[in-house]
Parts: structure tokens; sequence; C-alpha cells
């Protein structure tokens, strides 16, 4: 399975920078993944994520992948979370690092947008996808 890959690099006295490669538009990272690049610790990635699920805020089925393998003859499992899901998870973690990637995100959509500007679009239209797990009972 390719996962894709981020990193945040902080040199000192350089402005900190991200590396993000992505497959087919989505980046796929475990928890132990996440922890290491917002540099906290992998309960609180744990907690969070309980959290974000319970509430409803997402749904685990449509953002995660659990990825089967067999090591040693033994079979293993590892869950996989989306570029989604880093996203919510960085605006509830306070390290420097989810501070880092909150304003990749945001400036990422800013460069996208002016993109769209100069290209004389008159506005941005986003058009939602209706899916049944997003609908409350």
């Amino acid at each position: 399975m390719k996962t894709g890959s981020i990193r945040i690099i902080i040199e000192e006295g350089k402005t900190p920078s991200i590396e993000a490669e992505l497959v087919d538009n989505n980046l796929w990272i475990s928890k132990w993944a996440m922890a290491r690049l917002f540099n906290c610790y992998f309960q609180k990635i744990e907690m969070n994520l309980r959290s974000i699920f319970k509430n409803k805020l997402l749904y685990e089925d449509n953002v995660s992948y659990a990825y089967r393998y067999i090591d040693k003859g033994i079979e293993k499992q590892t869950v996989y979370y989306n570029l989604e899901v880093l996203i919510f998870l960085s605006y509830r973690i306070a390290t420097f690092e989810a501070q880092v990637f909150r304003q990749f995100i945001i400036s990422a959509l800013r460069e996208h947008l002016q993109k769209k500007e100069t290209q004389k679009c008159p506005k941005l239209i986003w058009h939602f996808r209706h899916s049944q797990d997003y609908w409350m009972n």
C-alpha cells in the first residue's frame, strides 16, 4: 500500500517547512507517525481520535484503512488515517509542530484560491457529494 509521506523540518534560524508527498491526492498515516509528526505522545493522538469519532465529527470507516500483513508468520494489522484526520487533529493539539502544519494547510488553501482568482474565476463553488454516512439518523 502506498501511503505517501509528510515531514516537518525545523532548523534553528530558519522558517519551518513541510515536505509532503501525496498519493492520489491523499495521505495515509498511522497513529504512531502522527505522534512523531506533531511531537506529542501516542496517547494524546488516541484520546483525540476517540473524541472525534465519538462526537461524530468524522466517521472512522470513512477516514481509515486497516492494512493487514504477515510478519514472521504472524498476521498483523496497522490502521492508517487519511489527510482529513490529520487536519482535524492539528487543530486539537497544541504543539509547535501542529501549529506549523495548520499554517501550512491555510497557506496552501490561500495559494489555491489565488490561482483560481488569477484564472478569472468569478467565485469558488464547492459541491458537497452526498454520502449516506454523513447524515445523522
